[in-house]
């Protein structure tokens, strides 16, 4: 599907190149697409930084043109960048793509902008997940989630004009948490660009050593440390390493490489290695560039496993598919279903349920053949999620709301 008009069109994400995270790389991948069919695309982000680097206010990449708002802080949802409001009166868009929820400022500028039909602009959203997505119900992390929940009703389903899920079933918690009507919700999954899918597994033996990889930011609620501490297990514990008494499998040699940004855990998560002397096994590598990290993927690894306490999808679970590994991941992946199937492609469990972990973990490290038919059989349904799939939903719905 082509839409008639060019559109001017803005995505307002909070981070943008260099970072890669799923949000990031959705906007990404869907803008660049849209500048393909000939529209005009801008991404309004902050300049907080990625690593230390210089990043020009104004730049084009792959055709989109990124404009970089001083932010005052490095907070997320109470980021503060002024010159946002100045910018979205100075110029015109046809729509206005907004990436997740409860970022206070951006939307007080959003609302302003409708509120003064300034130009007849169009509002749609993706959420990603809920605000504070998290759920956590203490503290002041709790108060803050209910009380800005309250407020982000009043307001939320006025200001877009279409709403995005990225999974079937996340309009039961879009509409009864914040009130958004149905009949603007419409699915657009997440995706991954054809030209990472593989044309086959790369072939091991069962003497090989089986790599383990885990790909996200070194936070707490990516749930590391509950590979660590479940492949911990593995080295030492009888339980694994003599097998059942009766049918004995031996554990095959293995070890667990942890790439992704560093965080808020990462110093936690040194000190875990060190702690448990477990730096024969596990292996932290930061920030790789993506020819290193598709390499380690591909070349290397055999399982997959995102630990995460909440995931909206989890790209880095399809990319692993697309470059055949066995994926594991917890219960409170809202993809879940789309994505494993026990058994055939992979496991599920409930996050930090660390002996539930190892006992996949074995599983999957005692049975050669299991691990490569599920290898094989990700690396096959990694093709119903590209963006080429995904890209006419998107067109759909832009369709019926600008027109």
């Amino acid at each position: 599907m082509t839409l008639e008009k060019r559109l001017k069109i803005a995505f307002i994400i909070p981070r943008f190149y260099p970072f890669k995270g799923g949000t990031e790389i959705n906007c990404y991948s869907i803008a660049t697409r849209m500048v393909e069919l000939g529209h005009d695309v801008t991404v309004i982000t902050t300049d907080v930084k990625y690593r230390n680097e210089e990043l020009p206010r104004h730049e084009t990449i792959d055709g989109i043109k990124v404009v970089r708002i001083h932010a005052l802080n490095k907070s997320l949802y109470a980021g503060f960048y002024p010159g946002l409001l100045k910018y979205l009166f100075q110029n015109k868009f046809d729509l206005i793509h907004s990436h997740g929820i409860g970022f206070i400022w951006r939307e007080f500028c959003m609302i302003l902008l409708k509120l003064l039909k300034r130009h007849k602009t169009k509002f749609i959203v993706t959420l990603h997940g809920p605000f504070m997505a998290l759920n956590d119900s203490s503290g002041i992390r709790g108060f803050t989630k209910k009380y800005v929940t309250f407020i982000l009703r009043l307001y939320l389903n006025r200001l877009y004009d279409g709403i995005i899920q990225v999974t079937p079933e996340q309009y039961k918690w879009m509409t009864s948490e914040y009130k958004f009507s149905k009949e603007k919700i419409h699915l657009v999954p997440n995706g991954i660009n054809s030209s990472m899918i593989e044309r086959k597994i790369v072939p091991h033996t069962p003497e090989d050593r089986v790599v383990i990889t885990f790909i996200g930011r070194m936070e707490w609620y990516k749930g590391a440390q509950d590979l660590i501490t479940a492949a911990d297990s593995l080295k030492r514990s009888d339980r694994y390493k003599k097998g059942n008494k009766e049918n004995h499998v031996p554990l095959p040699d293995f070890e667990v490489k942890i790439m992704g940004r560093a965080g808020n855990w990462t110093e936690k998560l040194k000190d875990q290695i060190e702690r448990l002397k477990a730096d024969s096994f596990v292996e932290l590598i930061f920030s790789p560039a993506d020819e290193e990290r598709d390499r380690v993927l591909y070349e290397e690894s055999q399982i997959s496993v995102l630990p995460s306490k909440w995931e909206a999808t989890g790209i880095v679970l399809l990319e692993a598919m697309a470059k055949g590994n066995a994926v594991v991941s917890t219960k409170q992946n809202d993809a879940l279903d789309l994505i494993i199937e026990e058994g055939v492609t992979g496991y599920s469990y409930n996050f930090a349920d660390e002996d539930a972990l190892a006992g996949i973990l074995y599983k999957l490290l005692t049975d050669f053949e299991l691990r490569q038919s599920m290898r094989r059989e990700n690396l096959n349904r990694a093709k119903n999620f590209t963006w080429e799939g995904v890209m006419p939903a998107y067109l759909k719905m832009i369709d019926e709301v600008v027109n």
